[in-house]
């Protein structure tokens, strides 16, 4: 109103009735107890006291509508860091072109990709998305979780070592072989052609997180391992490895994105999920499995 000099061209900028403008006004001047503007039939100027708060406060609240410009310009377009934690497997296979793809979709963007061995709280640690398979809730009940894809799981194992303790025809005989498991892991689930679930209580020879050392261990004939197949496949097919227990399925695993729970999604965690989900669903990997659930509050139900 000061710059425009009249209620009717303020209430037009404003997208306001003329009365509401004027209510506003006067219950400004109420509340500070002093007039802000001479207002006669032809004009409307600041008072002296009008002019000393325009002074004072103006720059205030210019500052105010960037700040407010700014933090709206974060949900409309993606801009500063994304930071992205995710176990070496999905970061080394399955979502290295998903990220060069938002790196080269948005030049703005800046992306930081930390390859956690463990489950760990995003929200604590500053990320904006953990993709992960859990296995125990997260302390923070401010996140959801968005289960985004099932990944097929192999049993393999060396051809010299199969050669050497025999044909493996049954998941009941792992339970006399050298095995090799994920940390924390104390069995492994099987469900038979005919649908009979199966749990084995395993003696590992080795646990670890590190997908590449378990990897590395099948192919030295240390013992037999079940991990992703698409971790696995280029060593299957140069013959490093041989897949066995094909007539007997393996639970998936569940990848699940966490992010922090918000109204609003920002602009860069949208951008990378949707390249996540345009990646999924063109991709020909038969062990990859689209999940259409929408985000949930974290823990997922299956960890209740």
């Amino acid at each position: 109103m000061a710059t425009l000099g009249s209620f009717t061209r303020a209430a037009d900028r404003l997208g306001l009735p003329k009365s509401s403008v004027s209510t506003a006004v006067s219950r400004l001047e109420g509340k500070l107890g002093v007039r802000l503007f001479e207002r006669s039939t032809r004009r409307l100027r600041l008072t002296d006291a009008g002019e000393a708060l325009l002074r004072d406060a103006g720059p205030l609240f210019q500052r105010l509508r960037e700040v407010s410009e700014d933090a709206a310009a974060t949900f409309q377009s993606p801009a500063g860091t994304l930071r992205i934690a995710m176990p070496y497997e999905f970061a080394a296979k399955q979502l290295a072109e998903v990220v060069l793809e938002v790196m080269r979709e948005h030049a703005g963007l800046r992306i930081e990709v930390d390859v956690a061995p463990r489950q760990i709280d995003p929200l604590a640690q500053g990320y904006d998305i953990m993709l992960t398979v859990p296995r125990e809730p997260l302390p923070d009940s401010g996140m959801v979780a968005q289960r985004v894809f099932d990944l097929r799981r192999a049993v393999v194992i060396a051809p010299a070592l199969l050669e050497r303790l025999g044909p493996l025809t049954h998941p009941d005989q792992l339970l006399d072989w050298p095995c090799l498991g994920l940390a924390g892991e104390s069995e492994w689930q099987f469900r038979t052609p005919g649908g009979e679930a199966l749990n084995l209580p395993l003696d590992f020879r080795m646990r670890t997180s590190n997908s590449e050392l378990r990897l590395q261990a099948a192919v030295a004939g240390l013992g037999v391992a079940r991990i992703t197949s698409a971790f696995a496949e280029e060593l299957i097919a140069a013959g490093a490895l041989r897949e066995v227990l094909t007539g007997f399925q393996s639970p998936p695993m569940r990848v699940y994105a966490v992010f922090p729970g918000r109204r609003l999604m920002p602009a860069k965690v949208k951008v990378f999920m949707d390249a996540l989900h345009r990646s999924i669903e063109q991709s020909a990997q038969a062990d990859l499995r689209p999940i259409g659930e929408a985000p949930a509050p974290w823990p997922p139900a299956a960890l209740l």
